[in-house]
């Protein structure tokens, strides 16, 4: 089953660990997505954050920690973990290789992976529209439409505040470059028009033929197209049920 965005504010929902501390001024958002950068109970930068919710109440979390490693949880209202419990998972879009790992319940509600690398895996998660987390019992495909706009943003807010990159910004990446065409060939000259043939000479009146009509007898009607409807499928008909739209967005 394919799931849709939910806007949301979802920073309560988060795994956030008991100690980590929000850094005042760094939420950002982009479309259903939200994020912030947090702290550890001794104030160090700890992670920044973005997640997004959808209409069944599922959540997607990805946290990018300051020792490079990137998380991917997921949480679904109806699934719940035993603690450190782990599952044999994949991790997959519907382009390119997935990613086979052992995924582990960081508490009853949320489970996932955690990627080491932050870019290279920023990468694989931006190459696809559909994302499943596989192995352990939620089995959508989780439609993520703005991710590469979101981790962009969590990737400059991670760059500023672990001190990486302090002016980082979360900017795309530049289109790679394309090669100017081929100029089109020179066309060749017209060639001279020919000729036109003269007219046939119209065969002679065969007298034995109806005789054209008087003037002022009016014409018969012309045939017009059957434009009554026809039985059978029309455009916008499919098999199933629409594939659902996202709630919108809270007013602030």
């Amino acid at each position: 089953m394919r799931r849709f965005a939910l806007a949301g504010l979802l920073a309560a929902t988060a795994p956030i660990p008991a100690l980590a501390e929000l850094i005042p001024g760094t939420e950002f958002s982009s479309g259903y997505w939200y994020g912030a950068a947090y702290t550890d109970d001794r104030g160090a930068f700890l992670y920044c954050d973005v997640s997004v919710g959808y209409t069944a109440g599922e959540v997607l979390w990805l946290g990018l920690y300051s020792n490079d490693t990137l998380a991917v949880l997921l949480m679904h209202p109806q699934v719940r973990f035993q603690p450190g419990e782990t599952f044999d998972s994949w991790l997959m879009l519907e382009t390119g290789e997935p990613i086979r790992q052992t995924a582990e319940a960081w508490d009853a509600s949320y489970a996932g992976m955690t990627l080491q690398g932050i870019d290279p895996n920023i990468d694989f998660l931006t190459t696809g529209r559909w994302l499943r987390l596989l192995g352990m019992g939620i089995d959508g495909a989780y439609d993520v439409t703005g991710i590469a706009e979101a981790l962009a943003m969590a990737r400059a807010c991670h760059g500023k505040n672990s001190g990486s990159n302090p002016f980082a910004t979360a900017e795309p990446k530049p289109a790679d470059a394309v090669a100017p065409p081929d100029p089109e060939p020179a066309a060749d000259p017209a060639p001279d028009p020919e000729p036109e043939p003269a007219p046939k000479p119209e065969p002679a009146a065969d007298p034995a033929a109806d005789p054209a009509p008087a003037l002022g007898t009016p014409r018969p009607p012309p045939k017009v197209p059957d434009l009554t409807p026809k039985p059978g499928g029309g455009l916008g008909l499919r098999p199933g049920g629409a594939l659902g739209t996202p709630a919108p967005k809270p007013a602030p």
